[in-house]
């Protein structure tokens, strides 16, 4: 015997108000989020930046704590040009196993990558400061930046880690 409540249809389909209820929920969500989109990537970038940074800063640490001083371009290599970026590129991914991604911001990279090849004028994202090659140079002078961001795309100007490892906006004084 099989009993039925009154009342209760035994269709599972959804009624055209119901579609389009839902479809409308759905609207309103994606009209909140895709504007806020560009937003959520930069800040995501942003902290990837910030970490790359402190990824340089430890690797630059525990190369000078390890007796060596902080590395020296040959003086052939002209300072600010590509050659030089590609010298750090290379240097420290045979000593330090640094690779290109850890010299590079995400949100430099992209819009480097927008450019015409032709415009295109970093390798690097993060600049180093020339110290002398001296043990602890770098440590003597605490809030001289280590690494500054190429590009001050992150808010406040270029980013920048110092001896003690922490990252802030470069400021000028």
């Amino acid at each position: 015997m099989i009993l039925r409540s009154k009342g209760i249809s035994e269709s599972k389909a959804f009624t055209i108000t119901e579609l389009i209820v839902v479809v409308g929920i759905l609207a309103l969500l994606m009209a909140l989020v895709i504007p806020n989109f560009s937003y959520f990537q930069v800040r995501a970038e942003g902290v990837v930046c910030t970490m790359r940074l402190k990824n340089l800063w430890t690797a630059f640490s525990t190369q000078l704590h390890d007796g060596y001083g902080w590395p020296q371009p040959p003086t052939n290599i002209p300072i600010g040009t590509m050659m030089e970026q590609q010298w750090w590129l290379t240097t420290t991914s045979n000593t330090m196993g640094l690779t290109s991604r850890d010299w590079n911001c995400p949100t430099i990279a992209r819009l480097q990558n927008s450019l015409p090849a032709s415009q295109q004028t970093n390798i690097i994202s993060y600049l180093p400061t020339l110290f002398d090659s001296k043990q602890m140079s770098p440590l003597k002078y605490p809030r001289m930046p280590w690494f500054t961001e190429a590009l001050g795309v992150h808010g406040d100007g270029n980013l920048t880690i110092r001896a003690d490892g922490s990252v802030c906006p470069f400021q000028d004084r």
